[in-house]
């Protein structure tokens, strides 16, 4: 197809891509949710240690924000089909690996194949990419991809709920990864970069000189921000299952609150999408963080099932959400120009965060024997994600208020 007959911003083409990205973040980041409906069943094969699925879950996150850094550079200088066609052939790869043997290869599986090389490649070059493809509704292309991680959280752990009791969970990860990878391999192909990606030679630069604090200060603000929230999220949503088996509450309705937290994540990230095209996706931000606030102190007193659901529901409106405002303050702040590898780097430290958390919930309950500590220590990490966020948003205000 010529240039002159490619699609082009905000055609049918870039809804069609921004919905086939969605799905294929959906398929890259399954293996991350299989330590936390099985968290039991691999500990039990470890000494009955829960910080062996946990640091499974700590080093597929960490990674893939590592590996965003990476594929958003790959992406940048190649295609974004590149980084696709590679996650497809490490997932196939990394289901086999992490379920083939010792604690060593579980842990490697994860890091390296499934996380670095697979998860990462689905989400941050996808996200650069569609943000290219649209000008008029851009805040609800982000939306949809930015719900692939909940799509991915709903829909995989209710195959590994019935996949479980009959193969175990060496097994369910092996299907896993051959499903996962075949059919990014094959979504590869439908994938192409943005119009303004083609005209490299017309493509904008970026927007440094009316940004309301030095670069270094914003990216190193949204970093720690996008680290603190996602280690304060982890931690409720990882340990789930295992909590409500403490609680003396079934692991099958463990399972259903980690749904109802992603469902209710969807709905609030379009809702979200929008509500920052009205006040700015820093003031939607904070809102989430707030809210984050208030679901992690339930989890101090919470005792029965339907608290449990009720606390879901909260922990899922800023779950996706919050991370979705850094991607457009950073799409803001920085123009149409902005260089992939900014999002990669914020999202490192995010995912470090999902990582962090998920790991600490099980290290705190391995010492103590109880999730009370882990929880404090979340809302530690809300607060100064909120105090963090209030800082870049009293710089844009003051810029703001300068230039009027």
């Amino acid at each position: 197809m010529t240039a002159a007959t490619s699609p082009g911003v905000d055609s049918p083409y870039a809804w069609r891509l921004a919905f086939l990205s969605m799905f294929c973040i959906g398929l890259g980041g399954g293996a991350i949710y299989l330590p936390v409906v099985a968290l039991k069943e691999v500990a039990a094969e470890f000494g009955d240690r829960r910080a062996v699925p946990s640091m499974a879950y700590m080093l597929g996150f960490f990674a893939m924000g590592l590996g965003g850094v990476f594929m958003g550079w790959l992406a940048d200088r190649t295609s974004p089909r590149v980084p696709l066609l590679i996650a497809g052939v490490s997932i196939a790869l990394g289901g086999w690996l992490a379920a083939s043997g010792s604690e060593w290869l579980l842990y490697l599986g994860y890091a390296v194949p499934l996380g670095f090389l697979g998860n990462a490649a689905t989400f941050t070059p996808a996200m650069n990419n569609v943000q290219g493809w649209f000008d008029k509704r851009r805040s609800t292309a982000v939306s949809i991809i930015s719900v692939g991680p909940a799509v991915s959280g709903f829909l995989w752990p209710q195959v590994y709920r019935w996949l479980l009791p009959r193969v175990g969970w060496r097994e369910t990860l092996v299907i896993y990864g051959v499903t996962a990878g075949v059919l990014l391999f094959a979504c590869a192909f439908y994938v192409r970069p943005s119009p303004m990606a083609r005209n490299k030679a017309r493509r904008a630069s970026e927007t440094l000189e009316d940004l309301p604090m030095p670069s270094r200060a914003i990216m190193a603000i949204l970093s720690a921000a996008g680290f603190c929230c996602c280690a304060a999220m982890a931690v409720p949503f990882v340990h789930m299952v295992a909590f409500c088996g403490d609680l003396g509450i079934s692991p099958a309705r463990g399972s259903e609150a980690i749904s109802l937290i992603l469902l209710t994540a969807v709905a609030a990230t379009f809702a979200m999408g929008r509500l920052s095209d009205h006040i700015g996706p820093i003031k939607v931000s904070m809102l989430c963080s707030a809210i984050q606030l208030v679901s992690l102190t339930g989890y101090l007193f919470v005792q029965t099932l339907a608290g449990i659901y009720t606390l879901s529901l909260i922990h899922g409106i800023p779950y996706i959400a919050i991370v979705q405002g850094y991607a457009l303050v950073l799409r803001r702040l920085y123009g149409p120009g902005i260089a992939g590898w900014r999002l990669g780097v914020v999202m490192l430290f995010a995912m470090a965060g999902m990582a962090a958390g998920g790991w600490m919930g099980g290290a705190i309950f391995d010492a103590t024997l109880s999730y009370r500590m882990a929880f404090q220590a979340s809302l530690l990490f809300t607060l100064l994600n909120l105090m963090l966020l209030g800082t870049l948003y009293v710089g844009q205000r003051r810029c703001r208020l300068q230039v009027g």
